[in-house]
């Protein structure tokens, strides 16, 4: 059995190449935690020209007021996660069609600890990116397998 994580993928994603559409739209943090779950899944990364390609866009964190106290305040907030992606051959041809994973977590605001505050949303923000790449390589491993 390759990898040492939980899902592990089938010998046709053995080595995978990770592209991102849109540049700018999705950040470095998402790309090394899917490498990582990649690897850890048993697939080696790679620019291989001829690897199975996938396609990571649309990313984005969304904060919002969830509920506010009696005084007008932000008790708390919702921060949502999304990210489409989409698995190729070499050559373009669709293995995997586009999707989008969303998930979202919420936090309670203490506007006299906002420093800590802060670093509770900033570690909710990893862990929603944590757990959507997981389910992406979930999705990955459960449709190529059927293949």
């Amino acid at each position: 059995m390759r990898g040492t994580g939980l899902t592990q993928l089938p010998e046709v994603l053995a080595v995978l190449r990770v592209a991102v559409e849109g540049g700018a739209a999705v950040h470095d943090p998402l790309l090394d935690a899917m490498r990582d779950a990649l690897r850890e899944a048993g697939a080696t990364v790679s620019d291989a020209a001829d690897a199975p390609v996938l396609r990571l866009s649309g990313e984005g964190f969304n904060t919002q007021v969830l509920s506010v106290d009696a005084a007008g305040r932000v008790a708390e907030y919702l921060v949502r996660y999304e990210v489409s992606f989409r698995l190729t051959d070499a050559a373009g041809k669709e293995l995997v069609p586009a999707q989008t994973i969303r998930m979202q977590r919420d936090y309670t605001f203490d506007r006299l600890n906002v420093i800590a505050k802060e670093k509770e949303e900033e570690d909710l923000r990893r862990e929603l990116r944590r757990d959507v790449v997981r389910q992406i390589v979930r999705r990955l491993s459960k449709v190529a397998s059927s293949k």
